[in-house]
């Protein structure tokens, strides 16, 4: 596994999407934003912000941190640019 550490900003909480017309409504896993102060090789700070899905019985770890420092264990997921997901 990979942890991921940086400052979180918010948590997206979990939710239904339904599409217009659609009676069927698929379920959404709550979400961490978190920004990650990354060194560049020519030693510039770079921040990015990553928001991971994370599993629900994982929300309540994270609910009174946000503003805070925090390490997430990840797992990784890329197609054209690496994203991040909550294990």
């Amino acid at each position: 596994m990979i942890t991921l550490k940086g400052h979180l900003l918010n948590i997206i909480p979990k939710t239904e999407y339904k599409k217009d017309g659609d009676s069927l409504a698929t379920p959404v896993k709550a979400k961490l934003q978190i920004l990650v102060e990354n060194k560049r090789a020519n030693g510039t700070l770079v921040k990015d912000l990553h928001t991971i899905s994370i599993p629900d019985s994982k929300i309540n770890l994270y609910a009174d941190k946000v503003g805070k420092e925090v390490s997430v264990e990840v797992g990784i997921m890329s197609k054209e640019k690496i994203g991040f997901y909550g294990v």
